[in-house]
């Protein structure tokens, strides 16, 4: 079952300003990106990642990745964080898996506004679209 990490969150908020904000001191334009890949006879994952600045002070970074594993369960998570020169900043993260035993699929969203702190929803469905709790089988 997934638990929230808001911690983790956070600091992952706080790595991509740091970079965010040592990008955006950047006299010209900047982008910067990278991409992963690992597969193995059980299981694979991919991801990629970027961080753009116009040189002015505005920022933005992004992540996204997914899963496959072994019995056939897969997921998805995106990221993305924004800084502008006037100080205001958020960030997004979303999750998806689904369960390829019971077909249960939890969409799990954390926001960050800089000013209103950090605000998190879930929700999980079965494979005909019906609303169940998170963690059950059904």
């Amino acid at each position: 079952m997934m638990r929230f990490r808001p911690l983790s969150f956070l600091i992952a908020c706080a790595a991509l300003a740091s970079s965010a904000v040592l990008v955006s001191h950047a006299q010209t334009p900047h982008a910067a990106r990278g991409a992963i890949v690992a597969a193995g006879p059980n299981a694979a994952a991919a991801g990629q990642r970027g961080v753009v600045a116009d040189g002015q002070g505005n920022v933005a970074a992004g992540a996204r990745s997914g899963f496959t594993t072994a019995n056939g369960s897969q997921g998805q998570r995106t990221a993305r964080f924004t800084r502008s020169a006037d100080g205001t900043a958020s960030g997004e993260r979303n999750t998806t898996m689904t369960n390829a035993n019971t077909g249960v699929t939890f969409d799990g969203n954390t926001t960050y506004t800089k000013g209103s702190g950090v605000s998190r929803s879930a929700s999980c469905t079965d494979a005909a679209g019906n609303t169940v709790t998170c963690g059950s089988s059904r």
